[in-house]
């Protein structure tokens, strides 16, 4: 009859179609080259040659996490054996991203899972098998907390012991930046945790050159000490065209050029966003205040939270041996 005619006919359409493309899109780009790149535990981008054809190699696997050794892409061999971000690029054809883990250092592997993605918001709803499928592919665009959650399971695979902190500010609040989202960890043969910033890639330092913990990074910028920012990657990490507000629309771009722009623009953030510590439990929000008047602030913003002075805090939190 007419209608299962017409619908064949479509359908034979969308096939021809969807083959004409596939053979324009070869024909017109096989023969690019394939740009291969390696961020490693220095935070700097490095490109790769081939390596030749008689190299033993395996051919690249699916997984987002390889084995160090050389690897067939695209009919051509690359050195994997450094530990590292890979990025695999066939313009027209495929992109592919690979981690190789490094077995000495743990943080090297965090910076790792973090540069997994760059600043913004589309992503932030998926869960951790579609981030962990999506990364393979492409970068993850995800604010601070899904972040740090997302690096958080990925740590748990390797072994690293990790938990997430945030921070609030005690200044007036705004719609957009009253707080920050931080990953902690315990290097090897240590009791103590140290903050590193999934969301920057950058760890603290106080005025002495030791790396800081959330409550000690709180605390030396509520007392006006000098905090040194020690980035781990100077590549770009932000999302300027899709960081939008869902519920409004709003663009956050000029917003965050504002910080990324400015040679000191994450000073401000830091001071503003980084006062006070607090852990998501379940059962509430826990904080640790200062004094009086800084109890007093975060009560009005959460009068059914848990809030502890600063010792009781660092003993629940930092000083006990879990």
């Amino acid at each position: 009859n007419d209608v299962s005619f017409n619908q064949l006919f479509i359908l034979t359409l969308r096939v021809i179609s969807s083959f004409s493309k596939f053979l324009k899109s070869n024909s017109m780009h096989s023969g690019d080259p394939s740009v291969i790149t390696r961020v490693g535990k220095d935070g700097k981008l490095e490109h790769l040659t081939s390596l030749g054809k008689n190299f033993q190699s395996s051919i690249l696997p699916k997984k987002l996490f390889i084995k160090a050794g050389n690897y067939v892409f695209e009919d051509e061999i690359f050195d994997c054996s450094i530990p590292g971000i890979y990025r695999f690029s066939k313009p027209q054809v495929c992109n592919a991203q690979r981690i190789v883990l490094d077995k000495k250092e743990m943080l090297n592997n965090l910076l790792f899972y973090s540069l997994l993605a760059v600043r913004g918001n589309l992503d932030n709803g998926s869960n951790l098998k579609k981030l962990k499928k999506v990364a393979g592919k492409r970068f993850l665009c995800l604010t601070c907390g899904p972040l740090a959650k997302f690096v958080l399971e990925l740590a748990k695979g390797d072994g690293i012991k990790t938990r997430v902190v945030s921070t609030h500010t005690l200044e007036s609040t705004n719609t957009y930046n009253n707080g920050h989202t931080l990953l902690e960890y315990k290097a090897k043969d240590s009791n103590s945790w140290i903050a590193f910033d999934v969301d920057k890639k950058c760890v603290f330092k106080d005025c002495s050159g030791n790396l800081l913990d959330a409550f000690e990074l709180c605390r030396e910028i509520v007392s006006g000490n000098r905090v040194e920012v020690e980035f781990l990657s100077k590549l770009p990490s932000l999302d300027l065209t899709n960081f939008c507000e869902k519920s409004t629309g709003y663009n956050y771009q000029f917003l965050e050029m504002n910080i990324y722009g400015d040679t000191n623009g994450f000073d401000p953030l830091f001071k503003r966003l980084c006062n006070v510590p607090f852990f998501s439990l379940p059962e509430g929000f826990c904080f640790g205040c200062w004094d009086e008047k800084s109890r007093s602030i975060i009560e009005s913003h959460y009068p059914s939270s848990k809030i502890l002075n600063a010792e009781e805090f660092r003993s629940r939190f930092y000083e006990c041996s879990s």
